[in-house]
């Protein structure tokens, strides 16, 4: 169940993850925010090795397979088209309802619940803004994707990655975008837990939402990469490995509450600490110490440490330059999976580094798609 202990070591000195995290999340959430208020739409392509040139103004090209699984993606991707303008006399302010705050999008008209409250913790922590769709719902409801944004467990917020569950409800998949307890005032596992109690939650609210409690996955960028990474791999693990990776007690109620996770889209995520220099503190910050200080949760925290035949299929991607997480940890990672018989991808955004790979139009298409394809794809019943 576990595998060996890859090379992973992004950070060479003690504070420089955490000031480079710091500052490409405040790129990374002025470029969401930029992206979000144009309201671009993408125009979402199939996932094949040569794009149609016919509905998109780009140039084809054809895609290298690594691997029987893993995929370079192209630079020339379609690019996001200008939403509508919302019809006159529509409004766009924000309503009062209960639990939170309404706010509809006319364009595409995504209604958001904003700042619902999904766990116990106070302030931003434990809030999270549901994306519904504006169809009907399927007979067993919709799809959900919990979507957990990045800045290195110690910065960011929800709306810094909008953009993504606006396009996932325009597919008719509803998201749920959390705020999450940050580092260093709150230090691992906190992290894992709150997107716990958003699982929860979102199994307490399904009826409210028309939700399908059994079609739950889970979408996350760099920090938000790796804690959806890490919760996927965690899930069937026995419960003294999942009590390494929690402040829950064994006899916790939730624990029979979480629903179980059918997909997860990791972006850019760190997927092994267990090779870090043993005396190196950048990452006490969120881990609580050095790994000699703290070894068993350098290995609690690494979604590497957990791959197993039952994990959910996974999509992954990462930019080919990311200086900050490199792409050799999660190609380890994908090798891993892919050997341990989990329907494993990855895609490579060429020349991309972690800022740009976050607002590439690429990465917009590889995570609908993805979805698109494991929630949304028809099912073909065979005559009897």
């Amino acid at each position: 169940m576990k595998t060996r202990a890859m090379p992973y070591r992004p950070y060479d000195s003690a504070g420089s993850f955490t000031l480079g995290m710091l500052v490409v999340m405040i790129a990374l959430v002025v470029s969401a925010n930029t992206a979000a208020s144009n309201e671009a739409d993408i125009a979402v392509q199939e996932d094949t090795t040569t794009q149609d040139t016919t509905t998109q103004d780009t140039t084809t090209q054809g895609t290298a397979k690594k691997t029987a699984t893993e995929k370079t993606a192209t630079d020339n991707q379609a690019k996001p088209k200008p939403r509508t303008n919302a019809a006159p006399g529509k409004s766009e302010e924000p309503k009062e309802v209960a639990g939170g705050i309404r706010k509809t999008i006319s364009a595409k008209r995504v209604t958001v619940e904003q700042n619902q409250r999904f766990s116990e913790q106070k302030g931003k922590a434990g809030l999270c803004d549901v994306y519904l769709p504006a169809s009907d719902p399927p007979e067993s409801g919709y799809p959900v994707v919990i979507v957990i944004h990045g800045g290195g467990w110690a910065a960011g917020d929800k709306w810094s990655i909008a953009t993504y569950s606006r396009l996932l409800a325009q597919e008719g998949i509803v998201a749920v975008a959390i705020n999450y307890r940050l580092a260093p005032t709150h230090k691992f596992p906190a992290q894992v837990d709150d997107v716990r109690s958003a699982m929860v939650w979102v199994c307490q609210n399904a009826q409210r939402f028309k939700l399908n409690s059994k079609q739950v996955g889970l979408f996350g960028y760099s920090a938000g990469g790796h804690l959806s990474a890490l919760l996927a791999s965690l899930a069937d693990e026995t419960m003294v490995v999942r009590t390494a990776a929690s402040n829950w007690s064994v006899t916790d109620a939730r624990w029979k509450q979480l629903p179980k996770i059918r997909a997860v889209c990791a972006g850019g995520p760190p997927c092994d600490f267990r090779a870090l220099p043993i005396d190196n503190s950048a990452m006490a910050y969120f881990l609580g110490g050095s790994r000699r200080e703290k070894p068993e949760a350098y290995i609690a925290a690494s979604p590497a440490a957990h791959v197993s035949g039952d994990d959910p299929v996974t999509q992954l991607f990462h930019g080919e330059g990311d200086a900050l997480v490199p792409l050799a940890g999660t190609r380890d990672f994908h090798k891993s999976q892919v050997n341990a018989g989990i329907d494993s991808r990855l895609v490579v955004i060429p020349k991309q580094g972690h800022m740009l790979t976050f607002i590439s139009p690429t990465t917009y298409q590889t995570v609908v798609n993805f979805f698109r394809e494991v929630f949304l794809k028809p099912v073909i019943v065979s005559p009897r």
